[in-house]
């Protein structure tokens, strides 16, 4: 080796000599561990040899090094890079070391393996740092903080952090404090340093929706929380001071307390904790007058529309239903509710309400367009036009079947939902004198409570007791409302060969409509039966039903298919009937199986006087007797009855009403949440709570008109009905596409719905004596002018 090492070496020499010093290293280092963990050799002696001693660990680490790579085993490539890789990890020298095998001390660095991909954050680090805030909402924002006054904006700066005895000016300021609440994690670190009770506080005054009366809130807290009025409200300075609460002008020591508005969303994502509702879970918790079978509402519905149909019920003078009728239908549905329950009251005002159902001379009678067109609504409208008929018979129903769904399955504490109730219905009262100026402390509605029976009644909550106290959460049936399953388990019906159809309650609300069109309901349970007759058959076809239509529904939708008994006995009952139909427009259509013989027929050629598409003709409207009678020669039976656009007229008007209404359920169907936490409130109406150290600083600004007041999509539509009738001027504040808020003079015209649906209003903007079209969903603010 020395010989080799004295001359010129070649590259070849070099490389044989790394390899014998590696093949030496691998055997000194390997061998010891390997004899610790088989218990024989490899003591300290053998760790300190430089020839890898310890039971011949030499003669095997010159041979490995020689033939190691050509043999693999345990001392091939791969298990020499994870050598190396083994001991960078543990931080021992590697190939460069002084002496190879010689165990060395660990410095007290602690040297890692280096990542070949960059960390990824954990979830909730990158929420809380990622940008939420669109470029709109931060110019809202930074509007919103420019036109507060100059105490409350330092009192939020320092409070997250930053230093306003160092900042030149207020437009810096604004900028810095924009900047900090975008990233969502120094208002995060305020609440987090908070005390239980100020968090609780904060959570309670969100909930009243942002505004409170000063002394009626301290009430609410002592009522809920527990405590003296004049703890609570040194507590509410101390929020004060923190810049998260303001106050109103206050009058003879009586205020209200005001959370900024662009302030709660964010605060809500922190103390989301508080602002849950409590759940209870125990085995022995009884459910009062539970119902096995609970299905979703657009079946009951439309079982319920296809029942009428078919046996129309009587009416009484009094708009009740005659009492042998009401008794059949009770027997008839007695699987979905009691006999005169509330829940099939609700049913029957909810077809009537929306024109699914209307009453024609003594007796109630289904709109088939009316339905069809229900039925082929979005999900969610049909959600929005429930909860709206819900909220005439609760007011905040669709709050409080949100609120109970947060509790997950689990049961809710009627008393805290009680108090949850409260702190709405006061926030809405709080909210309504603070716009009017009404400072004077009241005590109603303190320790009012409310019951939930009607919601309990109508299907949507359960009831259960446990010893003294009641509990709620939602049936299966509201929560099929609110959360619509997307896979609802059954698509196909079974057709049997005795013409029975089972259609069970997971089946799509259109598929059951259609069976009961051609089929006799009889029976309602877990799944409805129909039975498929002649009669039925005949006023299927009545109702527009055609042979070939009929025969590819039951074929499509049956679990097994259309029963070779079931097709001949349906076609003999048909015959040809609806192989060719004609229009009011004296458009002739022609079923697509029968398209190639009316166009190969030469006795129809010279009638036919334009094809618009295969199985669309124009035909000549003064020659239609001779037209039928060569179409009887030809052997093709045409329907009797001429179809008309569009359609029955009473039906068309009855539709136009359901639409009507769906605008209007739409426009009311807002987040419930973020309805129940606005706090409506104008920078220039913020002043610092009385006690806070703003208070002192601050001087009165001259009072500005206020603002017109907010009004709900329901509210503009009253007040612009009235102003369309008395020719009235409003003055409004629109927010546009882009989402800026500015404000108008209008003159209103009239009210429409666009092609969308949406409900508008034709008004000229006086400014400029320009005529358009305003959204009514996209009016914030409104107030008539003298």
């Amino acid at each position: 080796m020395s010989s080799d090492t004295a001359g010129n070496d070649s590259s070849k020499s070099k490389r044989r000599r790394r390899r014998r010093r590696r093949s030496k290293a691998e055997g000194g280092a390997e061998e010891p561990r390997r004899g610790a963990r088989e218990g024989g050799g490899g003591g300290p002696a053998a760790a300190a040899s430089p020839e890898g001693g310890g039971g011949g660990g030499g003669e095997r680490s010159e041979r490995s090094g020689r033939g190691g790579r050509r043999r693999g085993g345990d001392r091939g490539e791969r298990g020499e890079r994870g050598e190396r890789g083994e001991r960078r990890e543990r931080g021992e020298p590697g190939d460069d070391a002084g002496v190879a095998g010689v165990s060395t001390l660990n410095s007290t660095r602690n040297l890692r393996k280096r990542r070949k991909r960059k960390r990824r954050a954990a979830p909730v680090s990158g929420l809380s740092r990622r940008r939420r805030m669109t470029h709109t909402e931060l110019e809202e924002l930074e509007d919103y903080f420019n036109r507060m006054p100059k105490a409350l904006l330092a009192n939020l700066y320092k409070a997250i952090g930053g230093q306003p005895g160092r900042v030149a000016d207020q437009a810096r300021m604004v900028q810095l404090a924009v900047r900090a609440i975008s990233q969502g994690k120094r208002l995060g670190g305020i609440v987090k340093a908070m005390h239980e009770r100020e968090r609780n506080a904060l959570a309670l005054l969100i909930q009243c929706g942002g505004v409170a009366h000063s002394d009626e809130f301290h009430r609410e807290l002592m009522n809920t929380l527990g405590g003296h009025e004049r703890d609570w409200a040194r507590l509410l300075v101390g929020l004060a001071e923190r810049g998260l609460v303001c106050a109103s002008e206050a009058d003879d020591e009586q205020f209200f307390y005001l959370v900024p508005d662009p302030l709660i969303e964010h605060l809500v994502e922190h103390i989301e904790a508080e602002l849950m509702l409590s759940t209870f879970q125990h085995d022995d918790v009884k459910v009062r007058d539970a119902r096995p079978f609970c299905p979703p509402l657009d079946f009951s519905i439309t079982t319920l529309a296809t029942y009428i149909a078919q046996r129309p019920p009587r009416l009484t003078q009094q708009q009740e239903i005659f009492k042998v009728h009401q008794e059949e239908m009770d027997r008839f549905f007695a699987q979905l509710w009691e006999p005169g329950s509330e829940l099939f009251h609700f049913h029957i005002d909810f077809l009537m309400a929306h024109g699914l159902v209307e009453l024609r001379g003594d007796r109630l009678s289904v709109n088939q367009d009316v339905v069809e067109e229900f039925l082929n609504l979005d999900d969610q409208d049909q959600r929005d036009l429930v909860l709206r008929s819900l909220e005439k018979r609760f007011p905040y129903a669709e709050w409080v079947l949100w609120a109970v769904r947060s509790g997950r399955g689990a049961w809710i504490a009627e008393q805290h939902l009680q108090a949850l109730y409260r702190r709405w219905t006061r926030g809405e009262d709080w909210r309504r004198r603070f716009q009017r100026g009404e400072l004077a402390a009241t005590r109603t509605n303190e320790r009012e409570s409310w019951s939930f029976a009607p919601l309990v009644h109508c299907g949507m909550l359960e009831l259960g007791e446990w010893g003294q106290e009641k509990f709620y959460r939602l049936t299966p049936r509201a929560t099929a409302l609110l959360d619509p399953p997307e896979q609802d388990g059954f698509s196909r019906f079974y057709l049997t060969p005795s013409f029975e159809v089972m259609a069970p309650a997971g089946l799509s609300p259109q598929i059951l409509f259609n069976i009961g069109s051609i089929a006799e309901l009889t029976g309602c349970d877990r799944a409805n039966t129909y039975k498929i007759t002649e009669v039925t058959v005949e006023q299927g076809l009545e109702r527009g039903w055609r042979r070939e239509d009929v025969l590819d529904f039951l074929r499509e939708n049956s679990q097994i298919g259309l029963p070779e008994n079931v097709e001949q006995t349906l076609r003999g009952w048909m015959g040809g009937h609806g192989d060719v139909e004609l229009h009011d427009c004296m458009l002739l259509t022609v079923h697509k199986g029968w398209i190639k013989r009316v166009e190969t027929s030469r006795e129809l050629k010279p009638w036919l006087l334009h094809r618009f598409a295969p199985g669309l003709y124009a035909v000549d409207r003064t020659r239609l007797p001779e037209l039928m009678a060569i179409l009887g020669e030809a052997g093709f039976s045409a329907s009797k009855d001429i179809t008309r656009y569009p359609g029955d007229t009473e039906q068309s008007g009855a539709r136009d009403r359901l639409l009507g209404l769906l605008a209007e359920a739409r426009e009311g169907a807002d987040d419930p949440l973020a309805r129940a936490q606005t706090a409506d409130t104008q920078p220039e109406d913020l002043h610092p709570v009385p006690g806070s150290g703003a208070s002192k600083s601050t001087k009165k600004k001259v009072k500005e008109p206020p603002p017109p007041p907010r009004v709900t999509p329901r509210e503009a539509k009253a007040i612009l009905e009235r102003a369309v009738a008395l020719r009235q001027k409003l003055e409004i504040l629109y927010v546009g596409k882009d989402g800026a808020r500015n404000n108008f003079t209008v003159a209103p015209e009239r009210l429409a719905l666009n092609a969308q649906g949406e409900q508008v209003f034709v008004a000229v903007n006086v400014a400029n004596q320009q005529r358009l079209t305003w959204k009514l969903l996209q009016v914030e603010r409104i107030r008539p002018l003298s």
